[in-house]
């Protein structure tokens, strides 16, 4: 559930929660459609108190997810329209009671996605924690938790720097009242941070005065593994494209600016072969063309073609992605010769006639900064696990380095 104020936030997770949905709430567009790429929902709310706010959190996350969708609109404004042809399959007017709430997404649910994949491992820089197994490593070393610091641990992952107050996070672990004392939830909060933060290389877990705690890095979640068809995909083959999405993810975290994680993930792209080239570009400030800013495995001939920046209103691949913020999956580029014909006529350059392209959307809260693709040199489409994996590490890059307020939104002053 994305809202644009906390108060909105609180007030509709409360809603859900009495018709026994459990919700992952933020006030962040970036972090919004983070979640929204790296993990599957049964149901996305959208609740503005704004209907253009509404409206452009609809588009926004409309490309991003199949899920049903439901956002709610100002009384009297007759936006319901507006907001059906954003993306939302329902709008419900502020005010809505409880049973139109239920009616309303049991609707929806009957025609959800089934076999979404549940959600396993919460990674993040040097920490992997498999919720399923209930097993955590630091650095690859398991770690020995007890019962209710895993639970603690798993509370505080679940929302990233977010300061959970005290009681919230007794009442998720022990099921406690927000009355009792807290003497046991900072005894505990210490232990789990010794065994976590013993090389004194990093630190997960911050103290919020007068509030609670959080957890103070970045945290990617991985789905399980999923049954296909009749059958179920080879646990090793899985296992080894999680194993590679991992890498691929902590390398990103390990960068220090968004130009340097920009060349790490394309570097890291062509190398380990999900690829056969790669590129990042950004917008330039002050202007409507877009620069390469990184790149790996691209010809000469194509570099020197872009060099003087790509077109937002020419017939470029790349910049339809910025545009629409969408993800572009192509099999034959060349068919698209009306549509794409500045990118059909690059691709030649590449030294393919038949590439496959996977074109993904690089945006932060502030607004699209730019856009990665990835090429493949022969008549093979990219696989759904590589989709997977370079979409997801597309979704990291994007919010990795998020701008401040103030800041150009989508120029190169972010990189």
């Amino acid at each position: 559930m994305v809202a644009d104020t906390e108060l909105g936030a609180a007030a509709t997770s409360s809603a859900l929660a009495a018709i026994g949905w459990k919700c992952v709430c933020t006030t962040d567009l970036d972090r919004a459609s983070w979640l929204v790429l790296v993990r599957n929902f049964g149901l996305l709310f959208v609740a503005g108190t704004s209907d253009p706010w509404t409206i452009g959190t609809v588009s926004l996350l409309r490309p991003l997810s199949r899920a049903p969708m439901v956002a709610l609109s100002s009384p009297g404004t007759q936006s319901e329209p507006t907001l059906l042809n954003a993306g939302a399959d329902l709008v419900l007017e502020q005010g809505y009671s409880g049973d139109l709430l239920r009616a309303g997404t049991d609707a929806l649910l009957r025609r959800a996605i089934p076999n979404q994949a549940e959600l396993r491992f919460l990674e993040s820089p040097g920490l992997r924690v498999d919720l399923l197994a209930r097993r955590a490593t630091v650095d690859g070393q398991q770690v020995s938790l007890t019962p209710t610091e895993f639970d603690l641990l798993r509370v505080l992952m679940g929302q990233p720097f977010v300061a959970i107050r005290h009681h919230e996070i007794l009442k998720e672990v022990w099921d406690w009242k927000h009355t009792d004392d807290r003497n046991a939830l900072r005894l505990q909060i210490n232990r789990l941070r010794k065994k976590l933060e013993a090389s004194g290389e990093r630190r997960y877990i911050r103290a919020a005065r007068g509030i609670g705690y959080s957890f103070d890095q970045h945290v990617t979640e991985l789905a399980a593994h999923q049954k296909k068809g009749s059958g179920v995909e080879d646990s090793n083959y899985v296992a080894t494209w999680e194993d590679r999405l991992s890498t691929l993810i902590q390398s990103l975290f390990a960068t220090h600016s968004r130009l340097e994680a920009c060349r790490a993930l394309v570097d890291l792209a062509a190398g380990d072969s999900l690829c056969d080239g790669a590129a990042v570009f950004a917008r330039r400030p002050g202007s409507n063309l877009l620069d390469l800013v990184a790149q790996a495995g691209m010809p000469e001939e194509w570099q020197t073609s872009v060099a003087a920046g790509v077109p937002l209103d020419g017939g470029y691949l790349s910049a339809d992605t910025f545009n629409t913020r969408a993800i572009r999956r192509v099999v034959d580029i060349t068919k698209f010769k009306r549509r794409y014909p500045a990118t059909v006529k690059l691709t030649r350059l590449a030294e393919t006639e038949v590439p496959s392209i996977l074109s993904i959307p690089l945006a932060d809260a502030h607004g699209t900064w730019g856009q990665v693709g990835f090429v493949r040199r022969s008549d093979s489409p990219f696989t759904p696990l590589q989709c997977i994996v370079l979409e997801a590490a597309g979704a990291v890059l994007s919010g990795l380095f998020p701008r401040h307020l103030g800041e150009p939104d989508g120029t190169l002053a972010a990189i």
